[in-house]
């Protein structure tokens, strides 16, 4: 695959080694640029952040967790170029502002969004937009 775009719920499974992070992993190996918006650091930090404060894992883990997580992606778009498009999109399909960030940053480079977000990957497929669900 050519390019794809990497959505936090992605990468959370694969630096947490959670179920599909295999295949998810199987399926980056095959991509030449891997993108994402510039939210997507701050959404693996929080959903790291919640491990750490429900017991599943460590601070100083979760912080080496967050540079696998960024070393995952080839290239950050800053969510300024995207974010106007994203709240059309958002308004148009019903779906939050901060998940039609990547689905923007996809359309724009023709690429598909990989994701664990089942709910996201609706939304893409009414968007015409390819979703690779691990």
């Amino acid at each position: 695959m050519r390019r794809a775009v990497l959505d936090a719920s992605a990468a959370v499974h694969i630096v947490c080694n959670l179920p599909a992070s295999a295949q998810l992993l199987d399926t980056l190996a095959k991509t030449a640029l891997v993108m994402a918006p510039s939210l997507y650091l701050s959404e693996v930090a929080n959903a790291l952040w919640k491990y750490v404060t429900h017991g599943s894992m460590q601070g100083d883990e979760a912080s080496e967790f967050l540079s696998e997580a960024r070393n995952l992606i080839d290239l950050q778009i800053d969510d300024h170029e995207l974010v106007a498009e994203a709240l059309v999109a958002a308004v148009t399909y019903a779906h939050p502002v901060y998940d039609m960030l990547y689905a923007v940053l996809a359309r724009r480079h023709g690429a598909p969004v990989i994701t664990m977000d089942r709910r996201l990957a609706s939304a893409l497929e009414k968007m015409s937009i390819t979703a690779m669900l691990g």
